[in-house]
């Protein structure tokens, strides 16, 4: 069967119900996209760091299409706990929990849900911050989009944006792009003890300002950075069908299916899944 598969995206081969190879594993916990990004668009990460040697679990985000504007939002505080929730059922499932090693559990995350992954380890929003993020001079990804649809920065739940989602169960985050990372409290930042490796796909000339985490680096003691120059931040998303870019033309729609660089979408996909993996078997060490 094939996951992810769509009028615009190609699909990861999975196979239903296969047989778990034996354990443990180490545990990756995968959240892509951002507010408005529909389901499965991570699969393609999952299945190479499937065949790298761990265990993943991928989120299954809501389809935006399902949601008003002003939920979008909610997604910024429900990810986190969806992916703790996921963690805490696969501990609970005895076909599982045997299977993977719960000493040996990282984050993997994307836009919104690199955001989430670093909520997990410790990060915690200013929510002053983050309402004036959409302001003249601020760095919010979908300010357009809000101002389109009339979503309200400042009407966000202040105690839920701020609150924190800490799991000690967490031992290494894995982040390409994460948004809104200007909007954390550089105390929380400042606090995080767990391996961060922070990836940016571009260069200081293209990388969109509001997924820009370079600002993460000095104040995570225990982080590192680096980039996929060559790359831009559609490159986070599947490889594109032939006439996908037509489609996203006459839709209006961003050039999520562009390739402009001297590299296909699948070799930077590559390349991303070997940092990942790298990064995990050097954070999660038996």
């Amino acid at each position: 069967m094939l996951i992810g598969d769509n009028a615009l995206f190609q699909g990861v081969t999975a196979r239903l119900n296969a047989p778990a190879a034996a354990g443990p594993w180490p545990l990756i916990l995968l959240s892509h996209g951002g507010l408005k990004s529909g389901p499965n668009i991570g699969a393609w990460m999952a299945s190479r760091l499937a065949a790298s040697g761990f265990s993943v679990a991928m989120l299954r985000q809501p389809d935006p299409h399902t949601q008003a504007p002003q939920e979008l939002l909610d997604e910024i505080w429900l990810r986190p706990a969806d992916l703790s929730a996921t963690l805490t059922a696969i501990e609970a499932d005895m076909s599982l929990s045997g299977r993977i090693d719960t000493k040996r559990v990282g984050v993997l995350g994307f836009l919104v849900g690199g955001t989430s992954a670093l909520a997990l380890a410790g990060a915690r929003f200013d929510s002053e911050n983050f309402m004036r993020s959409c302001d003249p001079g601020g760095t919010g990804v979908d300010c357009a989009d809000f101002a389109r649809t009339g979503v309200d920065l400042r009407a966000v739940d202040a105690s839920r944006l701020a609150r924190s989602h800490l799991d000690s169960r967490i031992r290494a985050i894995f982040l390409v792009d994460p948004e809104l990372s200007a909007n954390f409290t550089p105390e929380s930042l400042a606090d995080i003890s767990v391996p961060v490796d922070i990836v940016n796909l571009g260069n200081a000339d293209t990388i969109w300002p509001g997924l820009n985490a370079a600002g993460l680096a000095g104040r995570i003691a225990t982080a590192n950075y680096d980039t996929v120059p060559d790359a831009t931040q559609y490159d986070a998303f599947s490889e594109c069908k032939n006439d996908a870019p037509d489609i996203l033309r006459k839709e209006g729609e961003e050039p999520l299916c562009d390739e402009t660089g001297d590299r296909s979408r699948k070799e930077i996909h590559e390349q991303l899944a070997a940092m990942a993996a790298a990064a995990f078997r050097r954070m999660l060490p038996r």
